[in-house]
């Protein structure tokens, strides 16, 4: 049902991702992808009296499939509420995001599977990037830690371009407790590093492989690092070293895609 710059009745009484415009998801992609995906609904959606026909009908229709409250507001609203003017009229209230179970995650994994440990990374636009690439790479899960890592916020979800609502994606408090777990069940826990002498295209990645991704600035933990199988570098054509986490972990995922799939 749309209401006219009202709110309504029918508003879940929920927790939200965050507070004031921090629970604001807005775009046209990162909202249809989730109402798409059916995983991570909104608690309420607020349209655009200038939003295009075919958008309004198809996001209404999406809407009230899930019982979701849709309401009509005018641009400037929008803008206020999400604090952003790219919104192209369209914001989801969105609740918490719905991690995974982690022990089901490791069950459910394909064969051989694949796994990213994400240690600590902090920056939203990476963590978005990763989630993107791990999607495209048919990454079984993706593991982050409560501490120190950023979680999957609006911002991260945007620039996933909708890719945490097709992941798996677990949240542990212990990453080495879980390393440790993968080990046990038979995967092989490896990471990158500048100094390894051998390279990701020469080191096997058939197996069972959880690859652990390093901080932005401090690279992968000690502790994590001592549990490592194998550890591998990039090869690169200058001393410059310029590869972020998140394009790391592109060409990470890429070379275990190549090897998994070449005839």
């Amino acid at each position: 049902m749309v209401g006219q710059n009202r709110r309504s009745s029918r508003k879940r009484k929920q927790s939200l991702l965050g507070s004031h415009q921090k629970c604001w998801l807005w775009g046209r992609h990162a909202v249809t992808e989730a109402l798409a995906a059916g995983r991570w609904l909104p608690v309420e959606l607020v349209l655009s009296t200038e939003l295009d026909d075919n958008v309004r009908t198809l996001v209404s229709d999406q809407a009230e499939t899930f019982g979701i409250p849709v309401l009509t507001d005018e641009p400037a609203r929008l803008t206020q509420l999400s604090g952003a003017r790219d919104h192209q009229g369209l914001l989801a209230k969105m609740p918490p995001y719905p991690y995974a179970d982690p022990t089901a995650a490791i069950g459910d994994a394909s064969k051989p599977a694949f796994f990213l440990i994400l240690d600590a990374i902090q920056d939203p636009f990476n963590f978005g990037a990763i989630c993107r690439v791990a999607c495209v790479f048919g990454v079984d899960a993706v593991f982050i830690g409560s501490q120190s890592q950023v979680e999957v916020t609006s911002q991260v979800a945007r620039s996933s371009a909708g890719a945490v609502n097709r992941l798996t994606i677990c949240r542990v408090d212990d990453l080495a407790g879980l390393a440790r777990q993968l080990r046990s069940s038979g995967v092989r826990l490896a990471a990158t590093s500048p100094h390894a002498d051998r390279s990701i295209d020469a080191a096997p990645l058939g197996e069972p492989l959880a690859m652990i991704i390093g901080n932005e600035g401090a690279g992968v933990c000690d502790e994590l690092a001592a549990l490592c199988d194998l550890t591998v570098s990039i090869p690169q054509a200058t001393s410059f070293d310029s590869l972020n986490a998140a394009v790391s972990t592109g060409i990470v995922c890429y070379e275990v895609h190549r090897q998994r799939t070449q005839s």
